[in-house]
Protein backbone atom coordinates (compact mmCIF):
# COMPACT_ATOMS: atom_id res chain seq x y z
CA UNK A 1 0.00 0.00 0.00
CA UNK A 2 1.26 3.18 -1.15
CA UNK A 3 1.59 6.11 1.06
CA UNK A 4 -0.18 9.95 1.20
CA UNK A 5 3.11 11.67 2.90
CA UNK A 6 3.49 14.91 1.37
CA UNK A 7 7.16 14.38 0.63
CA UNK A 8 9.43 16.18 3.04
CA UNK A 9 11.14 19.71 1.38
CA UNK A 10 14.50 19.06 1.20
CA UNK A 11 15.40 22.46 0.61
CA UNK A 12 18.60 22.64 2.75
CA UNK A 13 18.65 26.66 3.24
CA UNK A 14 18.77 28.01 7.25
CA UNK A 15 16.39 26.74 9.01
CA UNK A 16 14.46 29.98 10.06
CA UNK A 17 14.76 31.03 14.13
CA UNK A 18 12.17 31.64 15.94
CA UNK A 19 11.81 34.95 18.03
CA UNK A 20 13.88 33.77 21.30
CA UNK A 21 14.31 37.83 22.49
CA UNK A 22 10.50 38.11 22.66
CA UNK A 23 10.04 36.01 25.92
CA UNK A 24 13.18 38.25 27.18
CA UNK A 25 11.31 41.70 26.20
CA UNK A 26 8.27 40.55 27.57
CA UNK A 27 9.46 38.99 30.98
CA UNK A 28 7.10 35.68 30.00
CA UNK A 29 8.79 33.83 32.32
CA UNK A 30 8.69 29.99 30.20
CA UNK A 31 11.67 30.39 28.37
CA UNK A 32 12.11 26.48 29.59
CA UNK A 33 9.47 24.84 28.23
CA UNK A 34 6.82 24.72 25.52
CA UNK A 35 3.31 25.24 27.06
CA UNK A 36 1.71 28.20 24.83
CA UNK A 37 -1.16 29.26 26.81
CA UNK A 38 0.21 32.63 27.61
CA UNK A 39 -0.08 33.68 24.16
CA UNK A 40 -3.82 35.46 24.03
CA UNK A 41 -2.73 37.61 27.27
CA UNK A 42 0.68 39.35 24.86
CA UNK A 43 -1.85 41.46 23.09
CA UNK A 44 1.07 42.31 20.44
CA UNK A 45 -0.53 45.14 18.28
CA UNK A 46 -4.00 43.06 18.43
CA UNK A 47 -2.61 39.68 17.02
CA UNK A 48 -0.98 36.79 18.58
CA UNK A 49 1.67 35.10 17.19
CA UNK A 50 1.73 31.47 16.84
CA UNK A 51 3.59 30.12 19.54
CA UNK A 52 6.30 28.39 17.22
CA UNK A 53 6.68 32.21 16.45
CA UNK A 54 7.02 33.61 19.84
CA UNK A 55 9.05 30.37 22.13
CA UNK A 56 12.80 30.40 22.11
CA UNK A 57 14.23 27.80 20.02
CA UNK A 58 17.02 26.33 21.86
CA UNK A 59 16.61 22.99 23.66
CA UNK A 60 15.99 24.28 27.44
CA UNK A 61 18.61 22.92 29.77
CA UNK A 62 17.68 20.30 31.88
CA UNK A 63 16.44 21.69 34.56
CA UNK A 64 14.54 24.79 32.92
CA UNK A 65 11.22 22.98 32.21
CA UNK A 66 8.61 24.97 34.12
CA UNK A 67 5.27 22.47 34.76
CA UNK A 68 2.09 23.84 33.30
CA UNK A 69 -0.21 25.77 36.06
CA UNK A 70 -1.93 23.26 38.83
CA UNK A 71 -4.25 26.22 39.49
CA UNK A 72 -6.12 25.90 36.27
CA UNK A 73 -9.50 24.69 36.19
CA UNK A 74 -9.93 21.28 35.10
CA UNK A 75 -13.19 20.42 32.65
CA UNK A 76 -15.10 17.56 33.29
CA UNK A 77 -15.17 13.96 31.43
CA UNK A 78 -18.74 15.21 30.65
CA UNK A 79 -17.37 18.64 28.72
CA UNK A 80 -14.90 16.92 27.38
CA UNK A 81 -16.48 13.92 26.17
CA UNK A 82 -19.13 17.06 24.61
CA UNK A 83 -16.22 18.54 22.80
CA UNK A 84 -14.49 15.77 21.09
CA UNK A 85 -17.20 13.30 20.13
CA UNK A 86 -19.41 15.14 17.80
CA UNK A 87 -16.52 16.13 16.30
CA UNK A 88 -15.09 13.12 15.49
CA UNK A 89 -18.33 11.97 14.43
CA UNK A 90 -17.20 12.86 11.30
CA UNK A 91 -14.07 11.08 11.02
CA UNK A 92 -15.01 8.27 8.03
CA UNK A 93 -12.86 5.91 10.27
CA UNK A 94 -13.86 2.18 10.45
CA UNK A 95 -11.43 1.86 14.24
CA UNK A 96 -10.48 4.27 16.11
CA UNK A 97 -8.96 4.49 19.23
CA UNK A 98 -8.77 7.81 21.37
CA UNK A 99 -7.69 9.20 24.79
CA UNK A 100 -8.12 12.94 25.87
CA UNK A 101 -6.23 13.08 29.92
CA UNK A 102 -5.17 15.95 32.33
CA UNK A 103 -1.53 16.58 31.24
CA UNK A 104 -0.97 17.22 35.55
CA UNK A 105 -2.79 13.73 36.52
CA UNK A 106 -2.48 11.52 33.77
CA UNK A 107 -6.36 11.37 34.84
CA UNK A 108 -8.45 9.83 31.49
CA UNK A 109 -11.33 12.35 30.44
CA UNK A 110 -12.04 10.71 27.54
CA UNK A 111 -11.60 7.22 26.13
CA UNK A 112 -12.57 5.47 23.21
CA UNK A 113 -10.70 2.28 22.92
CA UNK A 114 -7.85 3.64 24.07
CA UNK A 115 -6.36 0.23 24.74
CA UNK A 116 -6.87 -1.03 20.76
CA UNK A 117 -3.56 -0.76 19.16
CA UNK A 118 -3.96 0.30 15.81
CA UNK A 119 -1.59 1.18 12.67
CA UNK A 120 0.06 4.59 13.92
CA UNK A 121 1.81 6.31 10.73
CA UNK A 122 3.85 8.67 11.39
CA UNK A 123 2.78 8.90 15.08
CA UNK A 124 5.69 5.89 15.52
CA UNK A 125 8.35 8.91 15.20
CA UNK A 126 7.07 10.05 18.90
CA UNK A 127 8.25 6.39 20.06
CA UNK A 128 11.61 7.39 18.45
CA UNK A 129 12.17 10.75 19.78
CA UNK A 130 11.30 9.43 23.17
CA UNK A 131 14.01 6.52 22.60
CA UNK A 132 16.42 9.93 21.63
CA UNK A 133 15.98 11.50 24.32
CA UNK A 134 16.01 8.96 27.24
CA UNK A 135 19.14 6.95 25.75
CA UNK A 136 21.31 9.37 24.52
CA UNK A 137 22.61 13.31 24.90
CA UNK A 138 20.51 16.07 23.21
CA UNK A 139 23.52 18.26 23.22
CA UNK A 140 25.36 15.58 21.48
CA UNK A 141 26.89 16.09 17.98
CA UNK A 142 27.93 13.29 15.92
CA UNK A 143 31.23 13.43 13.83
CA UNK A 144 31.87 12.53 10.35
CA UNK A 145 36.10 11.90 10.55
CA UNK A 146 39.04 11.38 8.19
CA UNK A 147 41.90 9.11 9.82
CA UNK A 148 45.09 8.33 8.63
CA UNK A 149 44.64 4.70 6.66
CA UNK A 150 46.88 1.62 7.63
CA UNK A 151 48.86 1.76 4.42
CA UNK A 152 50.89 5.54 3.50
CA UNK A 153 48.32 6.45 0.51
CA UNK A 154 44.89 6.07 2.13
CA UNK A 155 43.00 8.16 4.41
CA UNK A 156 39.75 7.12 5.47
CA UNK A 157 36.24 8.64 5.35
CA UNK A 158 34.47 7.35 9.05
CA UNK A 159 30.74 7.86 9.08
CA UNK A 160 29.71 8.91 12.60
CA UNK A 161 25.76 8.81 11.82
CA UNK A 162 25.29 12.28 10.02
CA UNK A 163 22.94 12.12 7.17
CA UNK A 164 22.06 15.77 7.26
CA UNK A 165 25.96 16.70 5.82
CA UNK A 166 26.16 19.14 2.40
CA UNK A 167 28.46 19.16 -0.27
CA UNK A 168 29.87 22.26 0.33
CA UNK A 169 31.34 24.26 3.07
CA UNK A 170 29.65 23.63 6.70
CA UNK A 171 27.48 26.21 8.12
CA UNK A 172 27.23 26.57 12.07
CA UNK A 173 23.57 27.87 11.80
CA UNK A 174 22.45 25.24 9.87
CA UNK A 175 20.39 21.82 11.04
CA UNK A 176 20.42 20.61 7.57
CA UNK A 177 24.10 21.44 6.20
CA UNK A 178 25.58 22.16 9.43
CA UNK A 179 28.89 19.87 8.67
CA UNK A 180 29.98 20.48 4.78
CA UNK A 181 32.41 17.73 2.93
CA UNK A 182 34.21 20.50 1.31
CA UNK A 183 35.31 21.94 4.67
CA UNK A 184 35.94 18.16 5.92
CA UNK A 185 38.40 17.77 2.94
CA UNK A 186 40.32 21.15 2.59
CA UNK A 187 40.90 20.86 6.82
CA UNK A 188 42.22 17.14 5.46
CA UNK A 189 44.18 18.82 2.63
CA UNK A 190 46.12 21.08 5.32
CA UNK A 191 46.64 18.08 8.06
CA UNK A 192 48.14 16.16 5.42
CA UNK A 193 50.67 18.96 3.74
CA UNK A 194 51.09 20.20 7.53
CA UNK A 195 52.78 16.38 7.97
CA UNK A 196 54.44 16.93 4.65
CA UNK A 197 52.75 13.32 3.16
CA UNK A 198 52.41 13.09 -0.36
CA UNK A 199 48.86 12.60 -1.89
CA UNK A 200 46.71 9.74 -1.28
CA UNK A 201 46.28 7.16 -3.86
CA UNK A 202 42.80 5.74 -2.13
CA UNK A 203 39.88 6.74 -0.13
CA UNK A 204 38.09 4.41 2.22
CA UNK A 205 34.84 4.80 3.57
CA UNK A 206 34.16 2.55 6.85
CA UNK A 207 30.03 2.83 7.06
CA UNK A 208 29.90 0.23 9.71
CA UNK A 209 28.08 2.14 12.27
CA UNK A 210 24.93 0.71 11.04
CA UNK A 211 25.00 -3.18 10.96
CA UNK A 212 22.51 -5.42 9.21
CA UNK A 213 19.91 -4.70 6.93
CA UNK A 214 19.45 -1.36 5.49
CA UNK A 215 16.16 -2.12 4.43
CA UNK A 216 13.37 -2.94 6.75
CA UNK A 217 11.55 -5.63 4.90
CA UNK A 218 8.29 -4.64 6.27
CA UNK A 219 8.56 -1.45 3.91
CA UNK A 220 6.51 -1.67 0.97
CA UNK A 221 8.28 -2.22 -2.21
CA UNK A 222 6.18 0.60 -3.71
CA UNK A 223 7.19 3.34 -0.54
CA UNK A 224 10.53 2.40 -1.21
CA UNK A 225 10.41 3.39 -5.19
CA UNK A 226 8.59 6.85 -4.84
CA UNK A 227 11.58 7.68 -2.16
CA UNK A 228 9.18 7.52 0.81
CA UNK A 229 11.82 5.80 2.40
CA UNK A 230 14.71 3.54 1.87
CA UNK A 231 17.75 2.37 2.35
CA UNK A 232 19.35 3.95 5.48
CA UNK A 233 22.91 4.76 5.89
CA UNK A 234 25.54 6.39 8.42
CA UNK A 235 26.56 9.08 6.43
CA UNK A 236 24.45 11.26 3.55
CA UNK A 237 23.44 14.28 1.88
CA UNK A 238 20.68 16.09 2.80
CA UNK A 239 18.80 13.62 4.70
CA UNK A 240 19.46 10.96 2.01
CA UNK A 241 18.75 13.16 -1.25
CA UNK A 242 21.36 13.05 -3.74
CA UNK A 243 22.62 16.56 -4.03
CA UNK A 244 22.14 18.97 -6.89
CA UNK A 245 25.29 20.89 -6.80
CA UNK A 246 25.30 22.49 -2.77
CA UNK A 247 21.58 21.96 -2.66
CA UNK A 248 19.74 18.49 -2.82
CA UNK A 249 17.21 16.80 -5.60
CA UNK A 250 14.07 15.04 -4.93
CA UNK A 251 16.13 12.12 -5.67
CA UNK A 252 16.85 9.39 -3.33
CA UNK A 253 20.71 7.25 -3.31
CA UNK A 254 20.93 3.91 -4.05
CA UNK A 255 24.36 3.76 -1.55
CA UNK A 256 24.24 7.17 0.15
CA UNK A 257 27.85 6.79 2.02
CA UNK A 258 28.95 5.83 -1.10
CA UNK A 259 28.13 9.08 -2.95
CA UNK A 260 29.26 10.92 0.32
CA UNK A 261 32.43 9.28 -0.38
CA UNK A 262 32.84 10.06 -4.19
CA UNK A 263 32.02 13.86 -2.70
CA UNK A 264 34.73 13.74 -0.54
CA UNK A 265 37.46 12.18 -3.01
CA UNK A 266 36.75 14.80 -5.63
CA UNK A 267 36.80 17.75 -2.61
CA UNK A 268 40.28 16.44 -1.55
CA UNK A 269 41.93 16.10 -4.65
CA UNK A 270 41.05 19.61 -5.42
CA UNK A 271 41.63 20.83 -1.96
CA UNK A 272 45.47 18.86 -2.13
CA UNK A 273 45.92 21.03 -5.38
CA UNK A 274 45.33 24.29 -3.58
CA UNK A 275 47.87 23.16 -1.05
CA UNK A 276 50.94 22.34 -3.92
CA UNK A 277 50.27 18.67 -3.49
CA UNK A 278 48.93 17.29 -7.18
CA UNK A 279 47.02 14.34 -6.79
CA UNK A 280 45.65 11.69 -9.24
CA UNK A 281 41.98 10.62 -9.13
CA UNK A 282 41.78 9.12 -5.93
CA UNK A 283 40.76 5.54 -5.86
CA UNK A 284 37.54 4.46 -3.91
CA UNK A 285 37.08 1.53 -1.64
CA UNK A 286 34.96 0.24 1.12
CA UNK A 287 36.38 -1.07 4.19
CA UNK A 288 36.94 -0.14 8.08
CA UNK A 289 39.21 2.40 9.36
CA UNK A 290 42.00 0.64 11.38
CA UNK A 291 41.64 0.51 14.96
CA UNK A 292 43.93 3.31 16.98
CA UNK A 293 44.35 5.26 13.83
CA UNK A 294 45.18 9.03 13.85
CA UNK A 295 42.15 11.81 13.08
CA UNK A 296 43.50 14.03 10.44
CA UNK A 297 39.73 16.38 10.36
CA UNK A 298 36.31 15.96 11.18
CA UNK A 299 33.22 17.91 10.96
CA UNK A 300 30.26 18.03 13.07
CA UNK A 301 26.52 18.24 12.87
CA UNK A 302 23.97 20.01 14.50
CA UNK A 303 22.78 18.64 17.77
CA UNK A 304 20.62 15.47 18.06
CA UNK A 305 18.17 17.88 19.84
CA UNK A 306 17.88 20.24 16.81
CA UNK A 307 17.83 16.67 14.69
CA UNK A 308 14.80 15.41 16.16
CA UNK A 309 12.78 18.84 15.97
CA UNK A 310 13.43 18.25 12.26
CA UNK A 311 12.62 15.26 12.20
CA UNK A 312 9.43 16.36 13.73
CA UNK A 313 8.68 19.11 11.83
CA UNK A 314 8.78 17.83 8.64
CA UNK A 315 7.88 14.28 9.35
CA UNK A 316 11.53 12.67 7.86
CA UNK A 317 11.08 9.00 7.32
CA UNK A 318 15.07 8.59 6.75
CA UNK A 319 16.20 10.98 10.07
CA UNK A 320 13.32 8.84 11.84
CA UNK A 321 15.17 6.26 11.03
CA UNK A 322 18.52 7.31 11.72
CA UNK A 323 18.01 8.51 15.13
CA UNK A 324 16.35 5.38 15.88
CA UNK A 325 19.93 3.76 15.04
CA UNK A 326 21.97 6.26 17.08
CA UNK A 327 19.15 6.22 20.29
CA UNK A 328 20.22 2.01 19.82
CA UNK A 329 24.13 2.56 20.22
CA UNK A 330 23.53 4.93 23.00
CA UNK A 331 21.36 2.13 24.82
CA UNK A 332 24.32 -0.73 23.78
CA UNK A 333 22.72 -1.98 21.30
CA UNK A 334 23.77 -2.34 17.82
CA UNK A 335 22.77 0.75 15.54
CA UNK A 336 20.52 -1.55 13.76
CA UNK A 337 16.88 -2.21 13.05
CA UNK A 338 16.67 -4.55 15.93
CA UNK A 339 19.01 -2.28 18.16
CA UNK A 340 16.08 0.31 17.46
CA UNK A 341 13.24 -1.50 18.48
CA UNK A 342 14.83 -3.15 21.61
CA UNK A 343 15.97 1.00 22.57
CA UNK A 344 12.34 2.04 21.84
CA UNK A 345 10.81 -0.80 23.87
CA UNK A 346 13.29 0.17 26.83
CA UNK A 347 12.44 3.84 26.74
CA UNK A 348 9.19 3.10 26.95
CA UNK A 349 9.39 1.15 30.05
CA UNK A 350 11.62 2.97 31.26
CA UNK A 351 8.44 5.90 31.23
CA UNK A 352 5.65 3.76 33.00
CA UNK A 353 4.51 2.76 29.22
CA UNK A 354 2.31 -0.83 29.21
CA UNK A 355 3.61 -2.27 26.36
CA UNK A 356 0.44 -5.02 25.98
CA UNK A 357 -0.15 -4.92 22.24
CA UNK A 358 2.39 -3.20 20.74
CA UNK A 359 4.26 -3.89 18.16
CA UNK A 360 7.44 -1.79 17.16
CA UNK A 361 8.00 -2.79 13.52
CA UNK A 362 10.24 0.31 12.18
CA UNK A 363 11.16 3.78 13.34
CA UNK A 364 9.40 5.99 11.02
CA UNK A 365 6.17 5.02 10.92
CA UNK A 366 6.21 3.82 7.46
CA UNK A 367 5.21 0.10 8.44
CA UNK A 368 2.10 -1.01 8.50
CA UNK A 369 2.93 -3.77 11.13
CA UNK A 370 3.62 -1.39 13.60
CA UNK A 371 0.64 -1.15 16.36
CA UNK A 372 0.40 1.11 19.09
CA UNK A 373 -2.70 2.07 21.19
CA UNK A 374 -3.60 5.70 21.78
CA UNK A 375 -2.91 5.30 25.31
CA UNK A 376 0.36 4.53 24.99
CA UNK A 377 0.83 7.62 22.59
CA UNK A 378 -0.64 10.05 24.74
CA UNK A 379 1.66 8.57 27.94
CA UNK A 380 4.79 9.42 25.81
CA UNK A 381 4.12 12.85 24.83
CA UNK A 382 2.79 13.81 29.01
CA UNK A 383 6.27 11.77 29.86
CA UNK A 384 7.56 14.48 27.33
CA UNK A 385 5.10 17.46 28.40
CA UNK A 386 5.57 17.36 32.16
CA UNK A 387 8.54 15.84 32.97
CA UNK A 388 10.23 17.87 35.77
CA UNK A 389 13.68 16.73 35.07
CA UNK A 390 13.51 18.35 32.10
CA UNK A 391 15.11 15.78 30.37
CA UNK A 392 12.33 15.49 27.73
CA UNK A 393 11.53 18.53 27.19
CA UNK A 394 13.26 19.05 24.05
CA UNK A 395 10.82 16.83 22.71
CA UNK A 396 7.74 18.64 23.59
CA UNK A 397 9.39 21.34 21.99
CA UNK A 398 10.30 19.76 19.33
CA UNK A 399 6.53 19.25 17.81
CA UNK A 400 5.09 21.16 15.06
CA UNK A 401 2.92 24.30 16.63
CA UNK A 402 -0.80 24.51 14.83
CA UNK A 403 -0.91 27.24 12.19
CA UNK A 404 2.75 28.24 13.11
CA UNK A 405 5.31 25.06 12.26
CA UNK A 406 5.88 22.10 10.23
CA UNK A 407 3.41 19.67 9.38
CA UNK A 408 0.87 21.39 11.47
CA UNK A 409 1.47 24.66 9.71
CA UNK A 410 -1.78 24.45 7.08
CA UNK A 411 -3.73 22.47 9.90
CA UNK A 412 -6.50 24.11 12.18
CA UNK A 413 -7.38 26.15 8.81
CA UNK A 414 -11.00 26.31 9.05
CA UNK A 415 -13.79 27.87 11.05
CA UNK A 416 -13.93 25.32 13.27
CA UNK A 417 -10.62 24.41 13.86
CA UNK A 418 -9.28 28.24 14.49
CA UNK A 419 -9.22 27.82 18.07
CA UNK A 420 -6.23 25.61 18.52
CA UNK A 421 -3.79 27.38 16.28
CA UNK A 422 -0.52 28.44 18.92
CA UNK A 423 -2.58 26.24 21.17
CA UNK A 424 -1.68 23.16 20.49
CA UNK A 425 1.32 21.00 19.68
CA UNK A 426 1.19 17.79 18.15
CA UNK A 427 2.88 14.90 15.78
CA UNK A 428 0.53 14.09 12.76
CA UNK A 429 0.10 10.79 10.66
CA UNK A 430 -1.19 10.13 7.63
CA UNK A 431 -1.48 6.81 5.49
CA UNK A 432 -3.50 5.57 2.88
CA UNK A 433 -6.20 4.46 5.34
CA UNK A 434 -4.75 5.53 8.69
CA UNK A 435 -5.02 9.34 10.18
CA UNK A 436 -3.43 9.96 13.44
CA UNK A 437 -2.87 13.17 15.67
CA UNK A 438 -0.81 13.19 19.36
CA UNK A 439 -0.13 16.12 20.90
CA UNK A 440 -0.75 18.84 23.87
CA UNK A 441 -3.23 21.43 24.17
CA UNK A 442 -4.25 24.78 26.23
CA UNK A 443 -7.61 24.36 27.46
CA UNK A 444 -8.81 28.53 27.42
CA UNK A 445 -8.49 28.20 31.16
CA UNK A 446 -5.31 27.33 30.78
CA UNK A 447 -5.39 24.00 31.71
CA UNK A 448 -2.68 21.68 29.67
CA UNK A 449 -4.13 18.10 28.19
CA UNK A 450 -2.57 15.47 26.35
CA UNK A 451 -4.25 13.29 23.94
CA UNK A 452 -4.01 11.35 20.87
CA UNK A 453 -6.27 10.47 18.22
CA UNK A 454 -5.66 6.95 15.76
CA UNK A 455 -8.05 6.60 13.09
CA UNK A 456 -7.83 3.01 11.19
CA UNK A 457 -9.83 1.94 7.74
CA UNK A 458 -9.94 5.57 7.31
CA UNK A 459 -12.25 6.31 3.94
CA UNK A 460 -11.77 9.89 3.68
CA UNK A 461 -8.21 10.73 4.79
CA UNK A 462 -8.80 14.45 4.84
CA UNK A 463 -12.53 14.50 6.20
CA UNK A 464 -10.27 12.29 8.77
CA UNK A 465 -7.79 15.08 9.28
CA UNK A 466 -10.29 17.82 9.87
CA UNK A 467 -12.91 15.52 12.55
CA UNK A 468 -9.23 15.20 14.47
CA UNK A 469 -8.38 18.58 14.14
CA UNK A 470 -12.20 19.96 15.25
CA UNK A 471 -11.55 17.61 18.30
CA UNK A 472 -8.35 19.45 19.35
CA UNK A 473 -10.14 22.92 18.64
CA UNK A 474 -12.89 21.78 20.74
CA UNK A 475 -10.56 20.88 23.69
CA UNK A 476 -9.02 24.41 23.47
CA UNK A 477 -12.39 26.15 23.39
CA UNK A 478 -13.22 24.69 26.79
Amino acid sequence: MGTMHTPRRPAPGRRRRVLATLLLALGAGLAGWSHPSWLPALHLGGAVPPAARALPSAAPTPHGAVPPDPGAPLPSAAEVAAAVGPALDGASADRRSVLVADALTGAPLHEQDPDTALVPASNQKLVTLLSLLTHADPGERLRTAVVAGEEPDTVVLVAGGDTLLRPGRSDPEAVQGRAGVRTLAQDTARALAARGASAPSTVRWDAGLFPGPALNEAWAAGDVAAGQIGPVAPMAFWSHHVPAGDLASPVRPDDAAADVAAVFAAELRAALAAEGVAAPPLRLVPGPAPRGAAELAAVESATLAEQAELMLQDSDNHLAEVLSRIAARAAGHPGSITGGREAAAEALAARGVDPAGLVLSDASGMSLDNRIPARALEQVVRAMAVDDTGALAPGARALPVAGGSGTLADRFDDEAGTAARGLTRAKTGTLNTVVSLSGHVSTREGRLLTYSVVLNEVADPSAARDAADRAVAALARL
